[in-house]
């Protein structure tokens, strides 16, 4: 019977100790501030709603890192086999992909590619958004680990060969920033596997069966 109120009113102060820790206010943040309220905006897959809907998104998402709400998000700037079009057009993105024909003299799609160049603008813009809030001595971005990639290398094709990967930050000084790797021949979870490596997981491996790889990228890692 001892032993059973012992144990009792062991798990009732472990209980009484988690309300307690969870009632206490956390300690003032100092890029933790309350934004203005955004500004009413269309939500449609029209290119321009996208971008100003990705910028708020963007902030907000800094503010949830900052205010320490958050350690892990996902951001996605257009839907699966992108439905994003450009303002009075009823052509996707991912139609534009497959039907328009390259352009002789630039030797792509113009007007597909204009919605590469907007993706990567939003991702630019995300970065820096990341970048201008002061954390420590560097930056909210200096301090996290963000991945960007897109899901084929040459839509037209879908293509998965030479898939493109672009890491930002620094994660708190664990890796080296302003490089170009060049993966050609390799699978990609080596990035993966970087990333966790970066981040202090005890991981030695990473995928499976043709992708499985036990080798990161060495440049990337300090």
């Amino acid at each position: 019977d001892r032993a059973r109120l012992d144990q009792y009113f062991t798990a009732l102060r472990q209980l009484e100790q988690q309300l307690e820790l969870q009632m206490q206010k956390p300690p003032p943040l100092e890029a933790c501030s309350i934004p203005k309220a955004p500004v009413d905006n269309a939500l449609d897959s029209q290119i321009d709603n996208v971008m100003t809907n990705h910028a708020l998104m963007a902030q907000t998402l800094a503010l949830a890192l900052a205010c320490d709400q958050t350690r892990v998000f996902n951001m996605q700037f257009s839907d699966r086999a992108s439905s994003l079009r450009m303002p009075g057009s009823t052509d996707t993105h991912h139609t534009l992909t497959h039907e328009e024909p390259r352009d002789p003299a630039l030797g792509y799609q113009p007007k597909a590619t204009v919605f590469v160049q907007k993706s990567m603008e939003a991702w630019t813009q995300f970065a820096q958004t990341l970048h201008a809030i002061p954390e420590g001595d560097g930056s909210l971005l200096d301090n996290c680990l963000v991945m960007a990639h897109s899901e084929t290398s040459e839509a037209n094709t879908h293509s998965v060969v030479g898939l493109p990967f672009m890491t930002a930050g620094k994660a708190g000084g664990r890796l080296r920033t302003g490089l170009h790797v060049s993966g050609v021949g390799v699978t990609t979870s080596r990035v993966g596997l970087t990333m966790q490596q970066a981040m202090g997981l005890n991981v030695g491996q990473r995928g499976t069966d043709q992708n499985q790889t036990d080798r990161p990228i060495s440049q990337l890692l300090v």
